[in-house]
């Protein structure tokens, strides 16, 4: 049995480790926080974390800026945030594309499963499988229908190679059994102007487009990605509804810290981040967006990137999506 001075010195120690494991959890932030997005101004992962950043501002008692830096699929974004200080104060947003292209790339510069820390998913939002609203095709089966029969000259379009809607359109062409050739836009907009006109047969637009563009009738909704129906558009089955299997999944919005990053720190923006989506304004807003808030821990975000990459590994190498 320890004698009591050694006693006393154990207590000490294990005070010590308590104190220091829970001290940057305490002080931080200790200067502005600075959110970085691989995604341009204006788009729908700028417009959901813009106000999720002012409530973590007023919260943290320190500035969140949020850095739009574009480019490489998401891949500068990330090489940005992965050399920061494992402070705290440097904080990545992504989407599915950060699992995605673990599986694209021969090689990535970094390993999005050990050089970057999960912090909590901050919501979900699936795709919508559309035509022009000329198009005569009015389901999922009229469609495989008329893409087998050669009906209307086959293609589909998507944001851009090695995107979810380019997955998701080679799982359309191995399902209907068609030549049907991908025509990869450079974002969502330029293949929006050609889906409207008919210029291609169809294509995966993400749901904000599509519960947008169904009502205003530019576009029409064949079906829905994800295990249940939009709630803005009830009528609009999902593709697993229309006999379609394999478009179960969704994409999600995440946020991530360099490898390194206090585990106190990681924990409280967590918790912080699920107590600001979890209140009502910002959870409509996230709505309004077709994004359907979640929140999990850090350690429920790791398991889900995992079981997810699975899934979206076994697509990539079915269809030879490959960039460069």
């Amino acid at each position: 049995m320890p004698s009591p001075s050694r006693r006393l010195l154990l207590c000490a120690a294990l005070c010590a480790a308590a104190f220091a494991h829970a001290a940057p959890a305490a002080t931080w932030p200790t200067k502005p926080v600075t959110i970085v997005v691989p995604y341009p101004a204006g788009g729908s992962a700028d417009a959901m974390v813009r106000p999720i950043a002012e409530k973590l501002a007023r919260l943290w008692g320190q500035p969140v800026v949020v850095d739009n830096r574009t480019g490489a699929n998401g891949i500068i974004a990330t090489q940005l945030v992965m050399r920061a200080e494992p402070d705290g104060h440097t904080v990545l947003l992504h989407l599915t594309g950060f699992i995605q292209n673990a599986s694209l790339y021969r090689k990535l510069p970094y390993d999005p499963f050990s050089d970057l820390a999960p912090v909590t998913q901050l919501g979900t939002q699936p795709m919508g499988l559309a035509v022009g609203n000329a198009s005569p095709y009015t389901s999922v089966g009229a469609l495989l229908a008329g893409l087998k029969s050669g009906t209307t000259p086959p293609s589909y379009g998507s944001f851009g190679a090695g995107s979810t809607g380019h997955i998701f359109g080679e799982l359309l062409k191995a399902s209907a059994g068609v030549d049907l050739p991908h025509v990869p836009y450079r974002g969502e907009g330029p293949m929006l102007i050609d889906l409207i006109s008919g210029r291609v047969t169809t294509g995966f637009v993400s749901s904000a487009t599509a519960a947008a563009r169904h009502k205003d009738r530019s576009l029409r909704i064949l079906a829905v990605t994800g295990p249940h129906r939009l709630a803005s558009l009830p009528e609009v089955p999902t593709l697993t509804e229309s006999g379609l299997p394999g478009y179960e999944l969704v994409g999600w919005y995440g946020l991530f810290l360099p490898k390194g990053a206090p585990a106190a720190v990681v924990q409280k923006i967590a918790a912080d981040a699920r107590s600001v989506i979890g209140q009502s304004d910002i959870a409509a807003r996230l709505r309004e967006l077709e994004i359907e808030p979640t929140g999990t821990t850090p350690v429920e975000f790791a398991r889900l990137l995992r079981a997810d990459h699975a899934r979206w590994d076994a697509l990539i190498k079915k269809f030879r999506i490959e960039l460069e």
